[in-house]
């Protein structure tokens, strides 16, 4: 904190002739630095009493008018004013009205994936080279998908948490099929 001189006239000419409207814009045009003291915002009060009344003022009249006035927007708002939210992606497979899954998700791709393979199913390389060239994703990251829809399978002793319920996977060495429940 630097010091700074306190006077009665010195504030009332920093009140005139900037028009502050806080105390600490008020301690900043006096010369101060850093943060302002509720004992030195306590002695700036005492030397002008009606200060509060001014800095009010000043307030109002630096605000729009009511029917200009925008309404605050929280950081997540001002955020989303930035960059618009992605849509999700169409997908050129069609939806199964029973996946359980989001809509453009990933997991709800391959259970879309195994829907349209019908009762005959789809091998486990031709799924990942089908669903790598819908979603955009490399076969590694295809497989871990897959390995969550996997889970749902009958013989597979523990579901994955992010797997849904609602359908069971149909296995056949590679082969695969889907069943909703």
């Amino acid at each position: 904190m630097s010091k700074i001189e306190l006077s009665p006239q010195k504030i009332i000419i920093a009140l005139e002739s900037r028009s502050p409207k806080s105390l600490t814009e008020v301690y900043r045009i006096l010369g101060g630095t850093g943060k302002l003291s509720g004992t030195l915002a306590a002695k700036i009060r005492a030397a002008v009493p009606y200060i509060e009344k001014t800095l009010a003022e000043n307030k109002g009249k630096s605000e729009k008018p009511e029917d200009e006035v925008e309404p605050s927007k929280s950081k997540t708002a001002q955020k989303a004013d930035k960059k618009p939210a992605k849509a999700p992606k169409k997908s050129s497979v069609p939806r199964h009205p029973m996946n359980p899954f989001r809509e453009g998700s990933g997991y709800g791709l391959i259970v879309d994936l195994l829907a349209q393979a019908g009762a005959k199913g789809i091998g486990k390389p031709e799924l990942i080279k089908e669903y790598s060239s819908a979603s955009g994703k490399d076969e590694t990251h295809c497989r871990y998908d897959l390995a969550v829809i996997l889970s749902a399978s009958t013989s597979s002793e523990k579901i994955h948490k992010s797997c849904r319920s609602g359908f069971s996977i149909l296995r056949e060495q590679d082969h695969l099929r889907i069943k909703f429940d």
